[in-house]
């Protein structure tokens, strides 16, 4: 992975979560923001599975796992 492929997939990630927290924002205004909601546990399920994936990518960049630009 190179650098670029990097910010890349980061861009992505971040992107994901603020799609995420819209629509955290959308359950708390209609009062469904809580555990007991399927749709609340999903989107708190997705935020843990980005939040694993970008702490993955930062151990591959401190590890030294990046591949000079080709």
């Amino acid at each position: 992975m190179t650098l670029e492929e990097y910010n890349e997939a980061v861009k992505q990630i971040i992107a994901e979560q603020q799609q995420l927290g819209q629509s955290t924002a959308q359950l708390a205004m209609s009062g469904q923001a809580n555990p007991t909601s399927p749709q609340f546990t999903q989107i708190m399920t997705g935020q843990w599975a980005l939040m694993q994936k970008m702490a993955k990518l930062n151990t591959d960049l401190m590890m030294g796992i990046m591949a000079p630009k080709k």
